[in-house]
């Protein structure tokens, strides 16, 4: 083993070592600049703010206007784009305050210092891109402004058939009393299920029992999703394209379940199913046959990995520089990978990781190459197989792509992720 680890010393890449770097020493500039809100001293501290501007105090009447905004519709405020609600901390189980997720800051720091949360955003979309580091696309909010229409009131998982959650529950203004039972004082792990990668995130549920989850999936955390998808945490990976949008996958959900319930039940959720058709119809929203979008996704895809919906990263189409294969087959490396997690001791799991490492290895040559997607790949597959052991791998292979894709924020959801992974189902398979 020890042979084949020297190649990864040897060829350690310049973004390895910027990467090591950065997070030890390295002061990051902070992503708002002279236009940061935060006040308190661990955030001046971790991060740069050239020509800060002094953040503006906020009067007693400011703050009165404020409030009576909140009581206005959702539906409403939601065609201005911003709720004006007044920012709430919010906390976890134990009454604990959450992490500030846009700058990564740790459950411990957080709890020690809660003046993160003084100064979030009014508005609800700087506010959930915050919480979330990803912004909702226009869907999103319309879905919502749908739900109060049909509601008659500001109350989460109205539509029968799912709950909305996530994100979601940053519009809701009743929720702060009945929290979810598995959310955690990190908005980032809010609703992640065991096998959810950083490109995906949680907006419904259904069947806990089996942790049936629908979300959105972005290959960027910049560009808006490009599918809504679903996965079945106790039956494993696999993340299956659904449309893309939230209106289209919820007439999905009716069409199926209309089919087994009783005459009256049904009679009630065809009409739902004609309220939401034509509130997108009227607002523009395609409703597209779930076939279509796999079509398009194919299209796009560099690599299927576990998870089967595929990674897209940019590729120069003359010199195909951005991508290339893993030197083994998908079948090869989930037995690697079951061998290590079955190793009996130590020893026997050192000597069935040289093969991984040698992978590993050959990711090293493809970065200094500026084939990023086979790290991304890798990390991934790694991630969707399952297993502890393989988390300190997961964040080299992964951390290092998503800083040469310039896609850090999703690095932030993978710690988080990684620091709390858990099963959420009652009913778990292996891989």
């Amino acid at each position: 083993m020890d042979s084949k680890l020297e190649p990864t010393k040897r060829k350690r890449t310049k973004t390895d070592e910027k990467y090591s770097e950065e997070h030890s020493e390295y002061k990051p500039l902070c992503k708002y600049g002279e236009n940061c809100y935060q006040k308190n001293s661990y955030h001046l501290q971790k991060f740069r703010h050239p020509q800060r501007n002094p953040v503006p105090v906020v009067k007693p009447e400011q703050e009165l206007q404020v409030k009576e905004k909140s009581d206005e519709s959702v539906l409403c405020l939601m065609s201005s784009g911003s709720t004006g609600m007044k920012d709430q901390e919010a906390s976890g189980a134990d009454g604990t305050s959450s992490v500030t997720a846009e700058h990564g800051i740790d459950n411990q720091e957080s709890k020690e210092d809660n003046s993160e949360f003084a100064c979030s955003p009014l508005d609800v979309k700087a506010k959930i891109k915050q919480k979330f580091l990803v912004e909702m696309p226009d869907d999103f909010y319309q879905l919502w402004a749908f739900c109060q229409s049909i509601c008659q009131q500001n109350t989460l998982g109205k539509l029968e058939i799912t709950e909305l959650v996530g994100p979601f529950e940053l519009l809701d203004q009743t929720h702060e009393k009945s929290k979810p039972k598995d959310k955690s004082d990190n908005f980032l792990t809010w609703w992640r299920f065991y096998y959810d990668p950083p490109e995906f995130q949680t907006v419904m549920v259904d069947d806990l029992s089996k942790g049936y989850h629908i979300g959105y999936f972005r290959d960027a955390p910049n560009e808006m999703p490009a599918f809504v998808g679903s996965n079945t945490e106790s039956e494993g990976c696999v993340l299956t394209p659904m449309s893309d949008n939230l209106f289209s996958v919820v007439s999905q959900l009716l069409s199926v379940t209309v089919k087994n319930v009783d005459p009256f039940k049904k009679s009630q959720l065809m009409s739902l199913k004609k309220q939401l058709e034509d509130w997108a119809d009227k607002n523009g929203i395609l409703i597209e046959p779930q076939n279509q979008i796999l079509k398009k996704r194919k299209k796009l895809m560099v690599a299927k990995t576990f998870y089967e919906c595929g990674i897209v990263v940019p590729v120069d189409k003359k010199t195909k520089v951005g991508y290339r294969e893993i030197p083994e087959t998908s079948a090869n490396i989930k037995k690697i990978c079951k061998k290590i997690v079955e190793s009996r001791n130590i020893s026997e799991q050192n000597k069935n990781s040289d093969s991984l490492q040698e992978l590993v290895t050959y990711v090293q040559y493809a970065n200094d190459e500026s084939d990023y997607g086979m790290g991304l790949e890798l990390g991934l597959d790694l991630l969707a197989f399952g297993g502890e052991v393989f988390h300190p791998t997961i964040l080299h292979l992964l951390g290092v792509a998503y800083e040469l894709l310039e896609r850090k924020e999703f690095f932030l959801i993978l710690k988080a992720h990684l620091n709390n992974r858990r099963r959420l189902a009652a009913a778990k398979t292996e891989n």
